[in-house]
């Protein structure tokens, strides 16, 4: 058993210390590349369950979009401090769990401790809280990593190049730890390896992960994050997975969403035509797409193009993001969907941004709404993302609101998200190894 190692490490000139740590540095990255190997002997893919977030509570109907819109709110502010490598700007609201939309489950160490994570397709890192940690990140009911007590655990020595990663570089700190910025939490910690299970059936493998402790900020509901995007420490790249995808059922629905890992992360209707197709961007490693307009009932609605191109310098671009609840759009593109909605709704305009938080609502004189017809965000390569009226308006009998569940960008912003609302009963497929977005209508709940 491993006791907890010191947080500092002290780099020492002596050359058998020296042979020592580039001989684990070797034996860790000849360990890391066969990661892929040693996924691919026990299976071709994973099936993972999602928990939402809301699962079991006991929200009304209006209460749950609200906390939707709310969370969508936050994300933006993790996002805007992420895409604009800027640490602080982020520093302004607590990051909680309930913040977030989608949760798995897996096991860290050996012995097993069962923790919770935050899924994220933005994040770049998979990381745990450890003990000891403040005072901030010790919370009963939430399972944190202690490493003195697991007999896999292997700290990465001060050498590692990986302590020298873009996203763990924010703030000087001593060569042996990282500065990571999510969202408000400023997180101190080291890297390491160690044994993740996944799931039930699932193998054991070895991963580089970050071992937290807060120091500013706070993160809290979870025990760490399962970062899906596409840098070297996401849990995507670690395992050479190629590809992965998600289910997501619908909104009311108490059943609980999908995530597929690898082979299992396939199109369900190739066969028939059904699957749409676009490619990512590759002038950046989170997943952008490019958008080229709007429909509604057939008719493109009069939105430039050029309004969703995408520009590092100015951020702007469509980023498809599954921790976002509602899409948001910039503020002219909005306008122009307000107004055809208005036309095609024909009831007078409901304000209930203090009771749901949306910016468009109808007050409903009968039950049920009027029917509208989908929604169709166009992509390159032909690629078109059919929403019907459940995947963008958001209906309730009680209060009688029917709201799109769409934001413009607040301050000018111009950077669209194209939220889980609008995802539902979808079969998201990101094929990294291709660089490509595929999507097709399934029903999730029977997937």
């Amino acid at each position: 058993m491993l006791a907890y190692p010191s947080p500092h490490c002290n780099l020492n000139t002596n050359s058998i210390k020296t042979k020592m740590a580039h001989l684990f540095l070797f034996t860790l990255l000849a360990l890391s590349s066969s990661l892929p190997s040693i996924f691919a002997a026990h299976t071709a893919g994973l099936h993972l369950r999602l928990t939402h977030v809301d699962s079991g509570q006991p929200f009304s109907s209006t209460g749950r979009i609200h906390r939707l819109v709310q969370r969508s709110l936050h994300r933006r502010k993790v996002l805007e401090s992420r895409l604009a490598n800027n640490p602080s700007a982020s520093f302004n609201v607590p990051v909680k769990a309930s913040m977030f939309d989608y949760f798995i489950e897996y096991s860290i160490g050996t012995p097993k401790l069962p923790v919770t994570g935050v899924l994220d397709t933005g994040s770049e890192v998979v990381w745990a809280k450890c003990r000891p940690c403040s005072e901030q990140c010790d919370e009963k009911g939430i399972g944190i990593y202690d490493p003195s007590k697991s007999s896999t655990f292997s700290k990465l020595p001060c050498s590692s190049p990986l302590y020298d990663y873009q996203p763990l570089k924010s703030v000087s700190v001593p060569k042996c730890e990282y500065v990571y910025v999510y969202g408000s939490a400023m997180i101190n910690g080291f890297l390491a390896t160690e044994t993740f299970s996944l799931g039930a059936e699932s193998p054991t493998v070895n991963l580089t992960f970050g071992c937290n402790r807060l120091v500013k900020g706070t993160f809290s509901g979870a025990s760490g994050v399962v970062g899906l995007g596409q840098g070297k420490l996401s849990l995507v790249s670690q395992l050479n997975l190629g590809r992965f995808s998600y289910c997501l059922t619908p909104f009311k629905s108490s059943s609980k969403s999908h995530l597929l890992l690898g082979d299992f992360a396939s199109a369900k209707k190739a066969s028939s035509g059904e699957v749409q197709s676009t490619p990512f961007l590759n002038a950046t490693d989170q997943y952008y797409v490019a958008m080229r307009g709007i429909s509604i009932g057939g008719n493109l609605l009069p939105i430039p193009a050029s309004v969703f191109e995408y520009s590092k310098e100015e951020s702007t671009g469509v980023l498809v993001d599954s921790g976002t609840g509602q899409t948001q759009l910039p503020q002219s593109a909005f306008d122009v969907i307000k107004k055809e909605l208005q036309s095609l709704v024909g009831l007078r305009v409901k304000d209930m941004s203090k009771t749901v938080g949306l910016d468009l609502c109808f007050g409903l004189l009968s039950w049920p709404p009027p029917p509208l017809p989908d929604m169709v965000f166009h992509f390159d390569n032909g690629a078109d993302l059919r929403m019907p009226q459940m995947n963008y308006m958001f209906a309730d009998k009680r209060t009688r609101a029917y709201c799109l569940v769409m934001r413009p960008g607040q301050n000018g912003d111009k950077l669209t998200i194209i939220g889980n609302y609008q995802q539902q009963n979808m079969h998201i497929i990101y094929d990294v190894a291709s660089r490509m977005l595929l999507f097709e209508s399934i029903p999730c709940e029977s997937f």
